[in-house]
């Protein structure tokens, strides 16, 4: 990181610390809904946004390390914002600068430079969610440009974006569409190319953002298609997996946020005599934060070194969705063990603590749900084992390039081997330890940059036993399924109660 970006930095991060504890109107920024014109305004100055132009353009140079430590810098003080950041950035920014015309390129980055503009991206549909290249949003070529045609939901900045990376299938007939996805520029303040909100969602948390169901009946220039280097999928698939591998400068900053104020409360606040902080139990829930922080920075680490808009990240689902699954569940674990220390005043919309449960909650469903994405991968690292011909679990991990180092520590608690066709559930506990595995390997590479040794140990020593919790649960035998209400006398228990 230049000495510059550092300088750089340090303002932005005092503009926020101002603008988020000012003390006339303590948390408004978060209550109110939409992006409040304060917080536009005080961080314009620095535009953001630059960070993920490239310096041809004008920007600063779309340096991985320089993303993630806004984001990081953001998400201490506001997770909403580093997510509109976010959203911003690696939705739209950083494919229109790898995949954008040159025309293009030089028209949109100026104005975003000049206006602090906002851009999103729309790909999730009413109908077609985790099943995304099934959308039904089509394109078709006319001779003033591509007519595109759909509804499209849940895209964060719905109705504020000033522009849309909109996702589309050819037409091939009168009913039916081609396979592949094709990407296009929309340009809000063009009214043959806006997107109309036709249904504003009163979102639980995130109040920040405004989400909608969409009308999409656009027509954009020649020039506003983006050009794949392969297909319109592994566009996309590089696309999100370096948004995913974003997740790390937005997981750092929100659980760096709940460690200090877990670590304030508990020191101030006084139980039976004695301050919360010196309970045994507190203590714990205080080392598992504070170790998620270390292996969340571990993943800031990994994705700095591999995330830039010169590498194909098409390829990296297994390290993408490792990111996104398990960064997700620390900020989750992090905002509940924050209100749980808190207590009663912690559940007021007003107060960080409850505000974090609901505004972190989303990042276990968004860009693929966890559920979903754990069982795949399981599945990757299960055709690892299919490869290896074998399939004992420490032996995997030894020879998997994103286990290898971290095997040996790993050896008395994975010497079994797994089935490798498991009921799916158990695939999604098995791709659940195989994440929790993999942040470990990347935490022992905090060592090489000189990291406090310390931390790491911590780190390695909380997530090993959360581990052995989850292999506990993985190597048991639940099978229980759903019972339909008709085949028992589920409503009749007080029947069973002794006369």
């Amino acid at each position: 990181m230049t000495e510059s970006f550092k300088d750089y930095l340090k303002t932005y991060q005092g503009i926020l610390k101002n603008l988020f504890t000012d003390q006339d109107s303590p948390e408004e920024a978060e209550q109110q809904r939409g992006i409040p014109q304060k917080v536009l305004d005080e961080i314009e100055v620095l535009s953001p946004s630059a960070v993920s132009i490239p310096e041809a353009y004008g920007g600063k140079g779309s340096k991985p390390v320089e993303i993630l430590s806004l984001l990081e810098s953001t998400s201490y003080e506001s997770l909403p914002l580093s997510l509109i950041l976010g959203i911003n950035g690696a939705l739209f920014l950083e494919p229109l600068a790898k995949y954008g015309e040159e025309k293009l390129k030089k028209e949109t980055f100026g104005i975003f430079l000049k206006n602090n503009s906002l851009g999103g991206l729309m790909i999730t549909e009413p109908g077609y969610g985790t099943d995304a290249l099934a959308m039904k949003t089509s394109w078709e070529k006319r001779s003033g440009g591509y007519a595109i045609a759909g509804e499209k939901h849940w895209a964060g900045l719905s109705g504020r974006a000033d522009y849309w990376l909109m996702t589309a299938r050819e037409k091939k007939g009168p009913s039916e569409l081609k396979r592949d996805i094709d990407f296009f520029i929309c340009d809000s303040s063009d009214p043959r190319q806006y997107v109309k909100p036709i249904e504003t969602f009163s979102n639980l948390g995130l109040y920040m953002i405004p989400y909608a169901l969409n009308q999409v009946d656009v027509e954009v220039p020649f020039h506003h298609r983006l050009i794949p280097q392969k297909s319109g999928i592994r566009l996309m698939q590089d696309l999100l997996h370096r948004s995913r591998m974003r997740f790390s400068g937005m997981a750092t900053g929100f659980i760096h946020r709940m460690l200090d104020e877990a670590v304030r409360h508990t020191e101030q606040r006084m139980v039976s005599g004695k301050s919360l902080f010196s309970y045994d139990q507190v203590q714990k829930r205080l080392s598992d934060l504070q170790a998620d922080f270390t292996i969340s920075s571990a993943f800031c680490r990994h994705a700095a070194g591999i995330s830039s808009i010169e590498n194909d990240l098409s390829g990296k689902s297994l390290e993408a969705n490792i990111h996104k699954t398990v960064l997700s569940d620390m900020m989750q674990n992090a905002s509940q063990s924050l209100l749980q220390l808190v207590g009663a005043k912690g559940y007021k919309l007003s107060h960080i603590a409850g505000r974090s449960v609901v505004d972190s909650r989303p990042f276990q469903i968004f860009e693929g749900s966890n559920d979903v994405i754990y069982q795949q991968v399981a599945d990757q690292f299960i055709k690892h084992m299919n490869l290896m011909k074998n399939f004992n679990m420490s032996s995997a991990l030894k020879t998997h390039p994103l286990t290898s180092k971290i095997a040996e520590r790993m050896k008395r608690m994975t010497g079994f081997s797994i089935n490798p066709d498991m009921a799916q559930r158990k695939k999604v506990d098995f791709g659940r330890i195989l994440g929790r595995i993999t942040s470990l390997e990347w935490t022992l590479d905090l060592g090489l940059g000189g990291y406090d040794p310390a931390l790491i140990n911590q780190a390695l020593e909380s997530m090993t036993e959360r581990i052995q919790s989850l292999l506990g649960s993985f190597q048991g035998g639940n099978r229980a399924c759903y019972i339909p209400y008709e085949q028992r006398n589920a409503n009749l228990w007080r029947e069973t109660v002794p006369s």
